[in-house]
C-alpha cells in the first residue's frame, strides 16, 4: 500500500506521508548509531587504552543507567512537552560529545575518565530521544498509520540491534574504532537536520486529568507486576538482555587478546548472529500462524537456546565456525521473540496503559542490560572471562523455561487470549 492510500484511511488530523518517511529514516540513523556505539566505544577502550573486561563493563553500564534512573520520570514529563525539539537537541548533544573522543585519541591524550563521560552523556540523551520517539510517533501517524508506523520503527530497530555490532567490528577493523565513532556523529547532525524539517503538528495530551507523576508511574508499574503474561514477558526478555550484554562485553576481550582475533573478525562472527536474528524476525508471524504464537516460542527456544553453551567455548574446545553457526541459532531466537513478544505485550495492555507499560518495559530491560554487563564485569575479575561468558549464556539458554511455566505459551499473535 502507498503512503498516499494509507493516508487515506487514517483517521484525525492530516497526515504529511514526507514526514512519516524523513521522521522514520532520522530515526533509524539514529538508532542505528546508538548500536553502532555499544560495539565502537569498548573496541576504543580496548585498542586505545588497554582496557580489559573490567573497563568495558563500566562502559556499558555506563551507557545503560541512565535508562534505569530517567526512565520513567522523562516518559511521563515526555507527554506534557513538544517532543521533535527535544529529539533534535538529543541528536546535537549526542554529536558533540563523540566527536571529542577521535579527536582525543588522535591527540594522544584521551583517558578513560573522559570517555565514561561521554557515555554518560550519550546515555541520558538516548533516554530523551527514544522515549520522544515512542511519543512523537502518535501524532505523526494518527489512526489507522499509527500500527504500520510502529512495525516499521519496530523493524528498522529490531535490523540495528541485529545487525549494528557486526557492522561495528568491520568498520573498526577498516577505519579505526576512534573513527567509527566520528562517522556515528556525522550520522545524528544529519538525523537531528532531517528532524528539523518535519511539519507535523505535535498535539498536547488527552484530556484526562493529571495525576501526580508517582502515581501515574505507579499504576504503569502495578499492572505489570500483576499480569501473568506481561511479567513472564519482563523475566524472558530481562534473561535475554543479561546474556547478551555479558557476551557482548566480554567477547571483545576473548577474541582480541586471548583469541588473537582482528576486529574485522570478531565483526564477521557477530555478523552471524545478525543474520541468525533477521531469519527469525522475518519467520516469526509464519510459524506462529502455523503452530500458535506462544507455542511456537516455547518450541524454538527449547530447540535453539541451549546452543549458547558454545559461546564460552569459543576456540577451546569449540572450533570459531561452529561456535558461529551457535550464535546465529541464538540469535534466530532473539530475532523471533521481538516480534511475537510484542504482539503478547500489546494484546493484553489497555490502551489507557500502554505508554505506561512500555516505558515500565523499557526500563526493567534496559536496567537487565546494565545488570549483565556489571555481572559480566565482576565475574570476569573473579573467575575469569571464560565462566563469565558461561553464567550470561545459561541466561540465554534457560530462556525458554519462564515461557513453559506460564499462559503466555498458549497465546496467539491473532488475539486470542489464554
Amino acid at each position: 500500500m502507498t503512503e498516499t492510500a494509507e493516508a487515506a484511511i487514517a483517521t484525525g488530523p492530516a497526515v504529511v506521508p514526507r514526514d512519516r518517511t524523513r521522521y522514520l529514516t532520522a530515526s533509524g540513523v539514529a538508532l542505528w548509531g546508538s548500536q553502532i556505539g555499544q560495539v565502537a566505544v569498548p573496541l576504543t577502550a580496548v585498542t586505545v587504552l588497554h582496557v580489559g573486561a573490567g573497563g568495558t563493563s563500566l562502559l556499558k553500564t555506563a551507557l545503560t543507567l541512565p535508562f534505569v534512573i530517567l526512565g520513567l520520570p522523562v516518559g511521563a514529563w515526555l507527554d506534557r512537552v513538544r517532543r521533535r525539539p527535544v529529539m533534535i537537541g538529543a541528536d546535537l548533544v549526542r554529536a558533540a560529545a563523540l566527536i571529542t573522543v577521535p579527536l582525543a585519541a588522535w591527540f594522544g591524550c584521551l583517558t578513560m575518565a573522559h570517555l565514561m563521560a561521554v557515555v554518560v552523556v550519550q546515555g541520558v540523551a538516548t533516554v530523551f530521544f527514544d522515549l520522544g520517539t515512542q511519543s512523537f510517533v502518535k501524532d505523526l501517524a494518527p489512526g489507522a498509520l499509527l500500527a504500520r508506523t510502529n512495525a516499521r520503527l519496530a523493524t528498522i530497530t529490531q535490523a540495528a540491534v541485529i545487525a549494528g555490532p557486526p557492522l561495528a567490528g568491520w568498520a573498526a577493523g577498516l577505519l579505526s574504532a576512534p573513527t567509527v565513532l566520528l562517522v556515528m556523529a556525522a550520522g545524528y547532525l544529519w538525523s537531528a537536520g532531517w528532524l528539523s524539517t518535519l511539519t507535523t503538528h505535535e498535539h498536547p495530551a488527552g484530556g484526562a486529568p493529571r495525576q501526580r507523576l508517582l502515581h501515574e508511574i505507579g499504576e504503569g508499574l502495578a499492572f505489570v507486576a500483576r499480569q501473568p503474561v506481561l511479567r513472564t514477558v519482563v523475566i524472558a526478555g530481562s534473561m535475554v538482555n543479561i546474556g547478551i550484554a555479558g557476551v557482548t562485553t566480554l567477547l571483545p576481550v576473548l577474541a582480541l587478546t586471548e583469541l588473537g582475533w582482528s576486529e574485522g573478525t570478531l565483526g564477521m562472527f557477530l555478523g552471524t548472529g545478525g543474520v541468525g536474528g533477521l531469519i527469525g524476525a522475518v519467520t516469526a508471524v509464519r510459524l506462529a500462524d502455523k503452530l500458535g504464537a506462544g507455542r511456537a516460542v516455547l518450541l524454538v527456544g527449547i530447540a535453539v537456546a541451549p546452543l549458547a553453551i558454545a559461546i564460552p567455548l569459543l576456540g577451546r574446545p569449540v572450533p570459531g565456525p561452529l561456535a558461529a553457526a551457535g550464535w546465529a541459532l541464538v540469535m534466530l531466537k532473539v530475532g523471533f521473540d521481538s516480534v511475537l513478544m510484542t504482539t503478547f505485550r500489546q494484546q493484553v495492555t489497555p490502551t489507557g496503559l500502554m505508554a505506561r507499560v512500555n516505558g515500565t518495559m523499557r526500563v526493567l530491560f534496559t536496567g537487565a542490560v546494565a545488570l549483565g554487563a556489571a555481572a559480566a564485569g565482576v565475574l570476569a575479575t573473579a573467575v575469569g572471562i571464560r565462566w563469565a561468558l558461561a553464567a550470561s549464556a545459561a541466561c540465554l539458554a534457560c530462556v525458554w523455561i519462564p515461557i513453559a511455566r506460564s499462559p503466555l505459551r498458549r497465546m496467539t499473535a491473532l488475539g486470542i487470549n489464554p
